[in-house]
């Protein structure tokens, strides 16, 4: 069991120094917003990789199989991204004048995180060959759930120090910076639309 827990969480924090479209989403809202603000996305995250692995868990992973599956989910997935890259790019930062965020923006951030997450195809494929991993190494029902724990638990300890940090250097940040940021984020999440349009034509 102990081995298992430590691949788990080996490869949770490989997923989370994965510099991809949330790592951007996250340390720009983490800056503008504060902790509470990202640890929402995060968990809208999170909880979308709960899907999927329910899904592939239960043997959903057919899913996968059906035609043109990658190739729907990927236009999707990068189109939502590209949306969500140029909507960044083109607004204007406006420093709030409290971090108070009420319910309904908390329900923003989660949504959007899930909506990121869960129309990536190469999320349900990488949660796939996760559990082929597990098969492979003939895991009990008890391994399997530490091992799937400890990569979800390890990702979202790793996102939360991730937006302490960013929190922290908002301090040495002018209004430019800010705005910097958020046009570095919005290319950083058009770039990754269209690679994920791409990779799922091709």
């Amino acid at each position: 069991m102990l081995s298992t827990l430590s691949d788990g969480i080996l490869l949770g924090l490989l997923l989370s120094l994965a510099a991809g479209p949330i790592f951007f989403m996250l340390i720009q809202l983490g800056i503008e917003r504060g902790v509470a603000a990202g640890m929402t996305l995060s968990a809208g995250v999170l909880a979308s990789d709960v899907l999927y692995v329910v899904l592939v868990y239960f043997g959903v992973e057919w899913l996968s199989e059906l035609p043109n599956f990658k190739l729907y989910m990927g236009i999707i997935g990068g189109l939502i991204l590209i949306a969500f890259g140029l909507a960044t790019m083109l607004s204007k930062y406006k420093a709030p004048k409290d971090t108070n965020i009420t319910v309904r923006t908390y329900g923003g951030y989660f949504l959007k995180g899930v909506a990121v997450n869960i129309f990536n195809p190469f999320v349900l494929f990488l949660w796939i060959a996760v559990t082929g991993t597990m098969i492979e190494r003939s895991m009990d029902f008890n391994e399997r759930t530490a091992y799937f724990l400890a990569i979800l638990i390890t990702v979202a300890l790793t996102d939360f120090i991730k937006l302490l940090l960013a929190w922290k250097i908002r301090t040495f940040m002018q209004p430019k910076h800010f705005q910097w940021l958020r046009y570095v984020s919005g290319v950083g999440l058009v770039v990754f639309g269209l690679v994920l349009m791409c990779r799922s034509y091709f």
